[in-house]
Formats: structure tokens, sequence, C-alpha cells
């Protein structure tokens, strides 16, 4: 009897130990945040959720980051500051934001600075672009990737932008703090500077003639419905940023610094790929809705490129520097 007692005493004990261990094979999970605008169901945001994903399946589960959409952490700048003394783990945030912490980010930005897109990613992905994300260091910001964020249009209410004299007088709605903020007055336009969020009540209001955007989000947000004038001038290239928390990133080994950093590579590359699809998917919509989709010839694509030349007249040395790597990665034909 006691001998069987002695048993069942041991067999509870080794099973209160395996309780309280949790079993060694269990990885010690961790968890992080990631910050990002617009709706889960922006491109961006859905290949911030692949990263979050790959990385989870790539550490067995051991670092799991939880996204956070719609500026649910903060807008672009309050989640950037969080992000620098980590209260926030990674931000995935426009090229426009982080330049607050890296100018040279600003030289990559300019109105008329790219011939295509093949001339923008020539420059993220060689020395150019990692040069130029490596300055946000000192600043405690580790860049992991570019995230292609479209060429950008005009889209009007009255009709179509086909030159520069059309622009005359118009009322142009940007965010406050849109480079073109200082770029549209040099079109003779007017700038109205509203949140992102209110540009679709301002256009239904007459307050503006019309806006800035990319086709996805001419599309996804309606503005097609309102201002039904979409003009090709891509009169600027744009990327986001995904960034982590230096303070946190020190706390990854070597071996999870570069998983992360392959994951976020892949996450990238996929969100170009879908990218580029999106935009043909809403110039379908647009067009097969009754947009007027016109097109910007070069002779007027001229006039709009000289009359903002000011902007790289004051640049400082370093953005001068780079904006001189840009060109020198120009389309040859």
């Amino acid at each position: 009897m006691n001998k069987r007692f002695r048993c069942v005493i041991a067999g509870w004990l080794l099973l209160m130990l395996c309780a309280c261990t949790g079993g060694t094979d269990e990885p010690h999970i961790r968890y992080y945040r990631l910050a990002s605008g617009q709706s889960e169901n922006y491109l961006a945001n859905q290949a911030c959720q692949r990263f979050c994903d790959m990385v989870r399946r790539e550490t067995d589960g051991a670092i799991q980051i939880l996204p956070s959409f719609d500026n649910e952490l903060g807008t672009d700048a309050s989640a950037l500051e969080q992000c620098v003394y980590g209260g926030i783990d990674f931000v995935r945030t426009p090229i426009s934001s982080a330049a607050a912490y890296a100018p040279q980010l600003a030289a990559l930005q300019l109105p008329y600075e790219y011939t295509s897109d093949k001339h923008l990613f020539r420059v993220l992905d060689g020395a150019v672009g990692q040069q130029v994300m490596a300055s946000l260091e000192d600043k405690g910001l580790t860049g992991l990737s570019y995230f292609y964020a479209g060429y950008r249009c005009f889209f009007t209410t009255g009709k179509a932008i086909t030159s520069l004299d059309d622009m005359k007088d118009l009322r142009l709605g940007t965010e406050d703090s849109s480079q073109m903020k200082q770029v549209i007055p040099m079109w003779g336009a007017e700038t109205v500077t509203l949140p992102p969020d209110e540009i679709a009540l301002a256009l239904r209001t007459d307050r503006i003639d019309g806006a800035e955007s990319t086709l996805p989000t001419y599309v996804d947000s309606g503005y097609y419905q309102l201002a039904p004038y979409w003009t090709y001038d891509r009169h600027s290239y744009n990327a986001d940023v995904l960034v982590a928390s230096s303070e946190t990133w020190e706390t990854f080994s070597q071996e999870e610094q570069t998983i992360i950093e392959r994951c976020a590579a892949e996450a990238a590359s996929w969100q170009r790929d879908h990218w580029q699809s999106a935009e043909v998917r809403a110039m379908l919509h647009a067009s097969r809705s009754g947009c007027y989709m016109a097109l910007l010839d070069e002779e007027q694509a001229e006039k709009f490129r000289a009359a903002v030349q000011p902007i790289y007249e004051h640049l400082s040395d370093a953005q001068k520097e780079v904006v001189q790597a840009v060109q020198a990665l120009a389309d040859s034909d």
C-alpha cells in the first residue's frame, strides 16, 4: 500500500513539474507592435500582415509582431516618435513622414524626379536607397525595406488638366505635411491643406476643385465618383518605409535580425507586384465607370517640370548628392 501510495505521489509531482515548466521544448514567445495608417485592406497593410506572419513562421512562433492599422496607435508622426523611444517596435510610414528624422529621404520624393517606376526601383533597391535609409540610424530608427506607394496624379471635378494653364486658380487639396503644399502654387494653383479623411467631403461641398493621389486610392476612396477627371501627369513616384525601433532591434540576435530583414524584403516584393496589378484594375474600373483619363503630353510635362526647379535649388548639399545619384540611374531611352 505504501509503495503504491509513493508511486502515486511521484507521478503527481512529475505532472506538477511539467505543468510548471511548460515543457522545455516550447519557445519563449515575445510580442511586438507594428503601427500603420490606412485600413487593413490597404495593399501596404496586407504586406505588413504578411511580414508579421512570415516572421512568426520563420521563428517558430517565438517572435510575434501584432499589427495595428487605421492609425490606432497614432498618426504617422506620433507612431514614429514612439518608435524612436521604443514605445512602438515597427512602423510602416510614407517617406515624407520619415524624412523628418532623415532629411536625405526627402530627396527621394521630389516632383518629376523619376522617369518611370523602374527608375524608382533601381534607386530604392540599389546603393542609393540603402545609404539613404541608413541615415535613419542616427535618430534611433532601423530601416528594413521600402514599399512601393505608386505614382501620384491629379484628379479634378470640372475638367481634366491637360496643360499648365489649366492649373491656374484651381483649389487643390493636399495634406499639411506634404511637400505638395509648396509645389502646387508653383503651378499656379491654390493649396488647400486637409487631412486625408476630409478630401471626399471637400469635393462634395465644392471646397476644393480636386486633389492628387495614386490610382488605387482614387478608386478605393471613392474619389472617382466625385471628381471624374484623372490626368496621368505622374508628378511624383512615392514609397513607404518599414522601420524598426533601434532599441528593439538591438534585442534581437543576429540570426533573428537576418530572418526579419528577409521577411521584410519578401513582403516588399510581394507588395510591389500586387500594387502594379492594383493600378491596372483601378484604371479599368475608373474608365469603365465613366471617368475621363487624360494624358499630359511631353511638352506640357516639361513646363510642369521647369516650374518646380526652385525646389531642387534649395536642397541641402547632402540632398543634392542624392538627387545627382538618382539622376545617374535614370532610364536611358
